[in-house]
Order: C-alpha cells, then structure tokens, then sequence
C-alpha cells in the first residue's frame, strides 16, 4: 500500500503522519517495531509484556528464540502483514543511547519502498523503555529514515502529551513527522 492509497484509508486523519490508535489495525503491509539484543549479561527476551512480546504470542512464535545481534532486523509475514524486527535496545542501563540512530539504520534497510507505508510503534514507549529510560529522541531516529513511516500510539494520554510536546526535528512538528518530501528534500540540501 502506498501513501496516497493509506491517506484515503484512514480518511486523511490528521495528522496524517501520527496516528492515535492500534498498530495492529493498521490497514498498511509493514509493521516495524523494536527487539532487544543480548545485555553485557548475555540476557534477552523478546516474548515478554511489550510489544515484541504481542507479536510473539500472536503473529510470530517463533521470535522467542532469536538472539538478536546490535541492528539486526528480520522479517516475517503472517496474516497478510509483514512485521520487521529491529534490535534497536538492551534492557540494561544507557541500553537505549544508541537507538535512535539504530531505528533509523534498521528502517533504511528494510527491504520496503520508500513510498510504501512502515506503521511503527512509539518505541520506548512500554515497559521496558520506561524502566530502562528510553528517549523522546526515538522519534527523531523515526523521522530522519527516508522511509515513509507513520507512528501509532494507542495509548491516548501519550498522543496527547507527543502532541503537546510539539516536538520539532529542523523546525519540523511532530504532525509532519516521519518525513515528509519537503522535510527529505532539506535532508539531501
């Protein structure tokens, strides 16, 4: 499914680029999301609580056994979607400095045209992001991919809060976040 295609089926909801509501009803093909890689400890699990560990229980079991490497992403497709893991994070303090600029190296390597539509969850946003003190700045690593990713948050309360922010990447809102062509054409400029 392309942008224009996504627009008209979510009836240009705006903003059109963060969306309040469940990633899993996303009417687009791709769904990216967060994994974590081995701590200094050896320790992994990506079949826990959080997001990855939704995808686990309903679309992908077998994503409990991989060990993930530091920026590895895989794919599986289940249900007429594709998810694409990325190994953004460790559960381990300062496990999450590194991952903006990881999401944004994942998302260039998917293997997706950069017109066709990544729905993505708000990365650190659970419990592991909390507990381990994941970045706002998670989102800027969304929105400097050059693909054209759109952001889901379920919760309401931290729609509202990510819209209050305002946050602002090179003097672009949140709203227009992930990028927009004029916001990649000031990238390449």
């Amino acid at each position: 499914m392309n942008i224009e295609r996504f627009k008209q089926t979510i009836n240009f909801q705006e903003p059109i680029l963060c969306i309040q509501g469940d990633v899993f009803e996303t009417p687009a093909d791709h769904i990216a999301f967060a994994v974590n890689y081995p701590n200094s400890e050896g320790q992994y699990n990506n079949s826990g609580t959080g997001f990855a560990g939704e995808v686990c229980r309903h679309y992908w079991p077998e994503l409990r056994n991989i060990k993930f490497t530091k920026g590895e992403i895989r794919s599986h497709t289940s249900m007429g979607k594709t998810f694409h893991a990325m190994a953004v994070h460790t559960n381990e303090p300062s496990g999450w400095k590194d991952a903006p600029e990881l999401i944004e190296c994942c998302l260039n390597k998917l293997p997706v045209s950069s017109v066709d539509v990544i729905a993505i969850v708000l990365i650190g946003g659970g419990i592991a992001g909390k507990k381990w003190q994941a970045s706002i700045n998670n989102i800027v690593g969304m929105s400097r991919s050059y693909k054209t990713v759109v952001l889901y948050v379920k919760e309401q309360e931290y729609y509202k809060a990510i819209m209050q922010i305002g946050l602002a990447y090179q003097g672009i809102p949140l709203g227009l976040l992930p990028k927009t062509k004029k916001y990649r054409a000031e990238l390449v400029a």
